[in-house]
């Protein structure tokens, strides 16, 4: 079944829509796009973009398919097939003295002196396993472990197959190369004194939750029972902490995690997550406490100073609990197997399938920071398929973006393609990149590479249909970005969380006996953890906050307290700009739009008519549904002949961009549209404006900045004659936008206020 190409309209491949992921290469039309100031064609304005929908080529079915693969050679844990119980039994027994340490569990070929030889007799005495993690039929002795004879894996692949990924896929599929790995068994790590203690978050909230308390806890989200704090912090943060409350009585914020042995990590990430935690302040490490804890996080303060850290936090948390989620299944199979008369308490301990943490990043290149940050924290002796990772993802800064914002720079810096999804899959050794999903432990994705996948099902013509199983599992859920994902398309975000802790249409070789309850009853949705990072907060962010984020035990969101973006141009602008403000009553959400438009015709239009100054007019709006609609009025209304005029929206040609800024700075057209992820995506500096009006409110307070600022080309000096102006809209349904203009102490009285609807800042 295809994908409707409306669903990915400007939304494939990076930068401004499709094929502009890879800097260097021009965009090719296939139709006329718009080039006049007056419309020629009789079309609808939302079928002009159908030129610019992402469709998904061959290859990406094709590698699609490799993602689902879930065959006998698909994952070295999973591959593992259950051994007889008496050959169990065996390996259960001391070995004979040897030189060889007793701990040995994988072994590494290397050359071509070590030819493969066939496992018949192996292969012969499996079975299937269990589906999530480890089954207790994988455990097996050193000497039978050396005896394994490697065995070929299909890993899952991201998004586009290169020609390179192509030949890797099918020296997989033939069954055998030099170099290739001998299965490995899973064993625990070393035993930690922290692994069984009841005031480690991950005993108390997955591992050995009081049930009762569970319970009422679950009942009171269903209910809607929450209790609310606000509370002020360090760093000009405000905290809002809400938790499920059966009785309505309010609940204190436990108190965060105030040193670091506190954090209850796995051995093998004590080291490593010390020097983390040293890096983080105050405001940061209470963040932390909260993300170690497992409360759902909502932080809307993301910047760049703090990000590398945010994402430090967040890996180490996610690492921390796919290693001690596998050491507990680990350890359970072990008492499993030494129960011979079968007397051993019912253990639940699984889920249905194995994934267990989820990134939803926007680009490749955040993808290569976030695996990075693994690498460095868990350090692992062996990376397999890490080279052709790095061909895939990895990409050298482009030394022409010097002059770009920061902000852009880390965001589109390397390989800014946001079609990609990957799976890492984690033994006690070894990481291995592009696993099938069924056999990974976290998965990376962006959100249109997700959907794609879980639309496809993993066969090439789409007939298998949609599987989301893989996402039944998931107890970890990171947003990273979340303002950038915003710009690309928020349906698949959407999307992806409606996916997430279903009950799965396949057992997938499930071992439903060991499979918790609160799976078996729909209710894993209550326990996920969800955490969002985000610059700025918006009515779509929030609405994670409200819906998506259910967890038993609390949610935190963090809001800065903010001074204002207008504050920084009149700080750093040469001449004195007025920065007017019109409030419009709009009654409902719904009817913004209409009321804004109304205006813009009524009041604003004759505004321009009667300037002096008849040219330079830049006018921003940040919905392109709004750009569309003042373009379709200006081309086609009688009462707009006297105004010539240009646009520039994300799908504008790089050609058209270059001559509506040329005809804009000439004055051949006195009026240039200008659409919000334009800009979010190129970052134009536009020349020869020298009027500026906010048809609606940017989401990113960065942008008011810069667009303001393209007045100081034209008023570097006060010889000059006229003077710029700034005019805004705005209605009590952009108060998050206006707060982060004008202030967050500004924000209520411009919203409340009876006396008037027009507000001036100079």
């Amino acid at each position: 079944m295809g994908t409707p190409r409306a669903l990915y309209r400007g939304r494939s491949r990076g930068r401004g829509g499709r094929d502009r992921g890879r800097r260097g290469r021009q965009i090719q039309h296939t139709k006329s796009d718009f080039r006049t100031s007056r419309l020629e064609e009789k079309r609808d304005a939302a079928a002009s973009s159908e030129d610019e929908n992402g469709e998904l080529s061959e290859k990406d079915h094709e590698s699609t398919t490799a993602i689902f693969d879930n065959d006998a050679n698909s994952d070295e844990d999973t591959n593992d097939i259950a051994y007889s119980y008496s050959r169990l039994l065996q390996s259960l027994k001391p070995l004979p003295s040897s030189n060889e340490p007793v701990t040995k569990r994988r072994k590494l070929l290397s050359g071509s002196s070590q030819p493969a030889v066939a496992s018949t007799k192996i292969e012969r005495a499996r079975e299937s396993v269990p589906c999530d993690n480890i089954s207790t039929n994988q455990l097996r002795s050193t000497a039978e472990a050396d005896r394994l004879e490697p065995q070929i894996e299909v890993g899952g692949v991201d998004g586009p197959i290169t020609a390179g990924e192509e030949e890797d896929e099918e020296n997989e599929n033939a069954g055998g190369e030099e170099g290739d790995e001998v299965d490995e068994v899973d064993e625990v790590d070393e035993v930690d004194e922290v692994d069984e203690d009841l005031t480690d978050p991950f005993q108390s909230h997955f591992a050995n939750p009081d049930l009762v308390f569970l319970s009422e806890r679950v009942k009171a989200v269903k209910d809607h029972k929450w209790t609310t704090q606000t509370t002020s912090m360090l760093q000009g943060l405000k905290q809002q902490y809400a938790v499920p409350s059966p009785d309505g009585r309010t609940v204190q914020n436990t108190s965060p995690i105030r040193s670091f042995e506190s954090l209850k990590l796995k051995r093998r990430l004590v080291a490593p997550g010390q020097k983390v935690w040293s890096r983080l302040n105050i405001a940061e490490q209470e963040i932390a406490s909260a993300v170690i804890m497992y409360k759902d996080v909502l932080f809307g303060s993301r910047t760049i100073e703090n990000a590398r850290h945010l994402r430090d936090v967040v890996v180490l948390h996610a690492l921390n609990h796919v290693f001690k989620t596998r050491d507990h299944v680990i350890k359970n199979n072990a008492r499993l197997a030494q129960d011979e008369d079968g007397s051993a308490s019912e253990i639940r301990d699984q889920g249905f399938t194995r994934p267990k943490a989820l990134f939803i990043l926007p680009t490749r290149q955040s993808c290569v920071k976030f695996i990075n940050s693994m690498v460095e924290l868990c350090q692992p002796e062996q990376q397999e398929n890490k080279s052709r990772f790095v061909e895939g993802f990895a990409q050298e800064e482009d030394s022409s973006w010097e002059d770009k914002p920061r902000d852009f720079q880390e965001l589109f810096g390397g390989n800014d393609d946001d079609m990609f999804r990957i799976g890492l899959k984690f033994t006690r050794k070894t990481l291995k990149f592009f696993s099938a999903f069924y056999s990974s432990d976290i998965i990376l994705a962006s959100p249109l590479g997700l959907r794609t996948a879980i639309e496809s099902g993993g066969s090439k013509d789409g007939k298998k249909g949609a599987d989301a199983d893989f996402l039944s599992s998931i107890e970890i859920v990171i947003v990273d970005h979340a303002n950038a994902l915003l710009m690309q398309n928020w349906q698949h975000v959407e999307y992806i969380i409606s996916q997430l802790n279903l009950l799965p249409k396949e057992s997938h070789g499930c071992d439903f006996s060991r499979v918790r309850h609160w799976y078996l009853d729909g209710e894993a949705k209550y326990l996920r953890q969800t955490i969002v990072l985000t610059d700025f907060l918006t009515p779509e962010i929030n609405s994670i906050y409200t819906n998506v984020m259910l967890n038993v035990a609390g949610k935190l969101k963090y809001a800065p307290v903010h001074e204002g973006a207008m504050i920084d141009v009149s700080a750093s602008f040469p001449v004195r700009v007025p920065q007017t403000f019109v409030r419009l009553n709009a009654t409902s959400p719904a009817s913004d739009a209409d009321v804004r438009f109304s205006y813009f015709t009524s009041a604003i239009l004759p505004l321009l008519r009667k300037s002096k100054q008849e040219t330079g007019t830049l006018m921003f709006m940040s919905s392109y549904l709004d750009f569309i609609r003042l373009r379709n009025y200006f081309s086609t209304s009688a009462t707009t002949d006297s105004f010539s005029f240009g646009a520039i929206s994300e799908y504008t040609s790089v050609r058209d961009v270059a001559r509506a800024r040329s005809y804009f700075l000439t004055g051949r057209q006195s009026i240039l549209l200008y659409s919000e992820r334009a800009h979010h995506f190129r970052r134009y500096k536009l020349r020869g404006v020298k009027r500026v009006v906010f048809y609606s409110l940017p989401d990113n307070p960065i942008f008011w900045s810069e667009v303001v600022g393209f007045l100081s080309t034209e008023f570097a000096d006060e010889t000059h004659k006229g003077k710029p102006t700034v005019r805004a809209l705005f209605s009590k349904w952009d108060v998050l936008k206006l707060e982060r203009i004008v202030g967050t102490s500004r924000v209520g009285r411009m919203v409340n206020d009876k006396a008037g609807d027009t507000f001036e800042f100079t």
